[in-house]
């Protein structure tokens, strides 16, 4: 979050982002832009970045706090950084509401110019997600995720009250089969014994899954969330009437920060400071340059 172990981290990293998933493993990046990015072009990018990444009714303080995060993504990856949304993008999206929805995107780069967040100098990799299983993960407990120590866990039980922090689904055993065979490719595949012969070998503190055996295949359960299109890697199989049911909590791969549950810290009068102190321990906020 694979004996013959798939334990695959940079699958874990792009099962996650629904938009929302910046980059959990991407590595490296500098605390500066290249000299020919001025501040101006970091901070529109840094517009572009944060309207694709949270709704914009959200706190102006939660606004703040991913702001900064789509700012520190964003110097961290250098050249790799995602784009964001066009002017297009954000019309289309918003509609009447643009004019006011972009001010107050602005307004919460404009209020956090600069500013970004280091853990012992270094640029920190600032995940976030939409809710989490009503606490945030710890990467101590995710094969490969280990070196991220400021990404704990940390109680965030008002996500459960997230619309679609629980969702149930059906799938045919076939179509189930077909959707993770390739994970277990050097395994013979029985549709019928499904769900039963895909056994949860493990899961974090936070009911995230780690670990997911079929056969003697081990892979890590991102690998399967990502295969099955599923909300998060917090899943739960069983079999109902010759159908497989797929029951998952939380949206997002659990990691760093969750808006809603900054959004709810937000209404009660948490700042933008204390939002990101509280999703990511030990971190620092300062300004580049």
């Amino acid at each position: 979050m694979r004996e013959k172990v798939k334990l695959c981290g940079s699958v874990f990293i792009l099962a996650a982002f629904i938009p929302w998933l910046l980059t959990v493993y991407l590595r490296g990046g500098s605390l500066f832009l290249h000299e020919s990015e001025t501040d101006g072009q970091l901070e529109e990018q840094v517009a572009a970045v944060l309207a694709s990444e949270i709704p914009a009714d959200y706190e102006m303080e939660c606004l703040k706090a991913q702001a900064v995060i789509a700012r520190t993504n964003i110097c961290r990856e250098g050249s790799e950084a995602e784009a964001g949304w066009t002017e297009a993008d954000m019309r289309e999206a918003w509609g009447g509401s643009y004019e006011q929805n972009l001010k107050k995107m602005q307004t919460a780069i404009s209020e956090t110019e600069g500013e970004v967040l280091t853990f012992e100098g270094a640029l920190i990799l600032a995940a976030y997600h939409t809710a989490a299983n009503e606490k945030t993960r710890n990467a101590a407990e995710i094969p490969g995720q280990e070196e991220y120590v400021y990404l704990q866990s940390v109680p965030s039980t008002e996500d459960i009250l997230a619309d679609g922090f629980l969702c149930v689904e059906y799938m045919e055993k076939e179509a189930f089969a077909a959707a993770v065979a390739e994970l277990f490719s050097g395994e013979e595949m029985d549709a019928e014994a499904l769900p039963n012969a895909l056994v949860i070998a493990q899961r974090d503190s936070a009911d995230y899954v780690t670990q997911v055996q079929y056969g003697s295949t081990v892979v890590n359960g991102e690998a399967v969330r990502t295969a099955l299109g599923l909300r998060s890697a917090c899943f739960y199989f069983s079999e109902l009437e010759g159908k497989i049911r797929i029951v998952t909590k939380g949206i997002g791969h659990g990691l760093g920060f969750s808006q809603y549950g900054a959004q709810q810290l937000a209404g009660q009068g948490f700042s933008y400071k204390e939002l990101l102190e509280y999703y990511y321990p030990d971190v620092i906020i300062e300004k580049t340059g």
